[in-house]
């Protein structure tokens, strides 16, 4: 649902907006990013699902959330930060919006890229941390920057079950005009329509935040699956809330540890962003599958030959390449941590440090792990690169 609602001038004052605060019961001040599904295999154990299930607990999510979009500008949304919540009601012709709507971490982010200054959003938030008095601050604060955001833009919201069980209209997400709403449901609807090769294999992996949903697709008979054998798979992604565009990529997966690594190419996907005409998007992905098949084979065969690729310092290896890829320090220690694991590939091979890096890819959230995982491609493919006769010597 999308309610387009006329533009109304501001008639109260920053301080007027301090004043009028809205208590909706304790809870976190945003609202962070929360699983909403997380079906299928977990390590050592294969469970799938066949996509329609999918179709269907998204049906009845769908219902659940009953999503409107609203098409107002920045200074027509009120922003209270008192009572130990950020809180967020439209203004209309009589004053405040009786509905007061919790807010997700997402919008919240978003929306301060469009009111406040650089980084302003979070000294808002530790601001009203300090006591009574820099909440009525910070809402007194954004009143003000946001006098002057009065380009229209999309907000989308979703109904959510707060803290004490009532369930209330959240803000979810803040988009451009030209954002082009391409939902969960759609993607998996297109796919089951348009894509009947891709529908019909098991689903590995469903996953639903709320701000990203991932699937991964068997390309292979199931009966097949050994417990340490790297399977080819599809990995599907879509974003309700602005974060990554319609994505379906090649990847492989093992079952002992259901490490996931798409392909290091970007040649090896296909990417709709979240504009224009969406009809565009549901005729792409039937095309999209046969070509991917053949690459997710690909990635899994570049994987057998870094088993065969021995290195006579994994953890110097290991700790060079990731910092090539500008992971964190945290994230390179845990890497190179778990290169011992009795999930990875056994002793000192490329295919050590892949596995050690993928699996603690687990360890975050969908996107920093779709990060991590491609930075470990990358560093299979440079690592296949400098191997001379099976080996790569980091010292010599």
């Amino acid at each position: 649902m999308n309610q387009n609602l006329t533009h109304y001038s501001q008639a109260a004052t920053p301080s007027a907006f301090a004043a009028a605060t809205s208590v909706v019961g304790t809870g976190p001040r945003l609202i962070s990013n929360r699983t909403l599904f997380n079906r299928g295999a977990k390590p050592g154990k294969l469970s799938t699902l066949p996509l329609e299930e999918v179709r269907d607990l998204l049906r009845r999510q769908s219902k659940a959330q009953d999503p409107v979009s609203y098409d107002r500008s920045a200074d027509q949304l009120h922003l209270d930060f008192q009572n130990g919540r950020v809180t967020a009601q439209f203004l209309t012709r009589d004053g405040l919006d009786p509905e007061v709507m919790l807010v997700h971490k997402n919008a919240y982010d978003q929306l301060s890229r469009t009111v406040l200054p650089s980084r302003f959003g979070k000294g808002l938030l530790e601001q009203a941390e300090l006591s009574v008095a820099g909440e009525k601050l910070s809402t007194m604060s954004w009143a003000l920057f946001s006098k002057g955001s009065d380009k229209p833009v999309k907000i989308r919201s979703v109904r959510t079950r707060d803290d004490d069980g009532t369930v209330r209209r959240m803000l979810r997400s803040q988009h451009s005009q030209t954002f082009a709403e391409y939902d969960n449901l759609r993607f998996v609807e297109d796919l089951l329509n348009n894509a009947p090769e891709l529908a019909a294999m098991a689903v590995l992996d469903f996953k639903v935040t709320d701000t990203l949903m991932r699937l991964r697709f068997c390309t292979e008979d199931v009966g097949t699956f050994e417990l340490n054998k790297p399977m080819p798979i599809i990995e599907a992604y879509n974003s309700e809330a602005g974060r990554r565009s319609t994505v379906l990529i090649a990847a492989l997966w093992k079952l002992i540890c259901t490490n996931g690594m798409q392909t290091f190419s970007e040649k090896d996907s296909f990417r709709w962003i979240h504009s224009g005409n969406i009809q565009r998007i549901s005729d792409g992905v039937g095309s999209a599958v046969e070509n991917l098949q053949t690459k997710a084979r690909g990635v899994v065969k570049l994987y057998n030959k870094a088993l065969d690729v021995s290195i006579d310092d994994a953890f110097a290896f290991m700790t060079q390449e990731l910092k090539k890829e500008k992971l964190t320090k945290e994230q390179i220690n845990r890497a190179t941590a778990s290169i011992g694991h009795k999930w990875n590939a056994p002793g000192d091979t490329l295919a050590t440090v892949i596995d050690a890096t993928t699996l603690i890819a687990q360890e975050f959230d969908m996107f920093e792990q779709a990060n991590i995982e491609r930075a470990a491609a990358r560093m299979m493919q440079r690592g296949l690169a400098a191997a001379d006769n099976g080996r790569i010597l980091v010292h010599a």
